[in-house]
């Protein structure tokens, strides 16, 4: 058991390291990449928000003693690179992209191109990332409160969902659905990414917003444990890095195996700290109704959140009572 929670804790992280020294590798081979004209603004971000995930990876317990930034300074500036990040994409590259048309969504195939949808899409992930670690943060601040203060807080931290339909949607399955083999390399891990974003929506994003708001106690400082600090540095490292990987690969810096397999690194690398989040976190009927709610009543996210939030905390009332 000892070794096992070993490479649990470990694991994850040498999985990072080996990641970003392949990439730091395949950086330095290239002169002026992130300084070169065409781009520049989004080259600039992109060159900043590396230099931010690698302090924070650095600033986790398992590395230094104690953080080069604090928490919450470090996480509300990683969300709002994250934003600038994809919407300096948007603007820099979008009239060159603008007429682009891809069999399907998303940037592991390497004839795909990244498109100003998707880019926009990406914007509207970002900002959810913005708001919920500002939501798991701000709970520390009401730990004396009562459960109606922290349910209030977890639907706004909901709220983007509120004009989710005025982003562009790229879905998952079309990579795999419209006349692709389904069991190429490709293919597989498209499905693997489907799954795992139900499990982020619905698991790590629903169901923890509501399972700690409903649950209260040691919960709500949350976003300072170590295993979670490994989760949110994991989770916003793969955002950004697929679209940075194939960028590499469309200019001929990168093999297409090589970035599949980084990618796939990436996709080991968040799950193991993303169950440890779960495992001890979520409430699993939350995320059960969440996901049940969002299948029978789609586009009505802020919603299905209220309904699962009100449920859930008379289930825990009567529960605890």
């Amino acid at each position: 058991m000892e070794i096992m929670g070993t490479i649990l804790d470990r694991g994850p992280l040498v999985l990072h390291a080996c990641f970003f020294s392949v990439l730091m590798g395949v950086i330095v081979g290239i002169p002026g990449l992130f300084l070169r004209r065409y781009g520049r603004r989004h080259r600039i971000m992109g060159l900043i928000y590396l230099t931010w995930l690698v302090i924070g990876f650095l600033s986790l317990p398992a590395v230094l003693p104690q953080p080069l930034v604090q928490p919450v300074v470090y996480d509300s500036m990683l969300g709002i690179f994250g934003l600038a990040l994809t919407l300096s994409a948007a603007y820099d590259f979008g009239s060159a992209h603008r007429n682009v048309t891809n069999v399907a969504s998303g940037a592991l195939d390497n004839a795909a191109t990244v498109t100003v949808s998707e880019m926009i899409e990406h914007s509207f992930y970002q900002m959810l990332n913005l708001v919920q670690i500002l939501y798991l943060h701000s709970l520390q601040y009401f730990e004396k409160t009562n459960l109606c203060v922290r349910l209030a807080l977890a639907l706004l931290a909901s709220a983007p969902w509120a004009v989710r339909r005025r982003f562009p949607v790229n879905s998952f399955s079309d990579n795999y659905t419209k006349g692709q083999s389904p069991w190429t390399v490709v293919s597989v891990l498209y499905r693997i990414k489907k799954y795992q974003y139900l499990l982020y929506k619905h698991c790590l994003l629903h169901g923890l917003n509501l399972g700690v708001a409903v649950q209260g106690g040691h919960s709500i400082f949350l976003a300072t444990t170590p295993y979670f600090r490994l989760y949110w540095l994991s989770l916003n490292t793969a955002y950004v890095m697929e679209f940075f990987l194939q960028s590499l690969v469309k200019r001929n810096h990168m093999r297409q195996g090589t970035m599949l397999m980084m990618n796939t690194t990436l996709m080991v690398a968040s799950t193991v700290p993303a169950l440890l989040v779960i495992m001890r976190h979520v409430d699993l009927p939350l995320a059960m109704l969440s996901l049940g709610l969002n299948l029978g009543n789609r586009g009505h996210d802020l919603e299905n959140v209220a309904i699962t939030g009100v449920l859930g905390s008379v289930v825990w009332l009567i529960r605890t009572r």
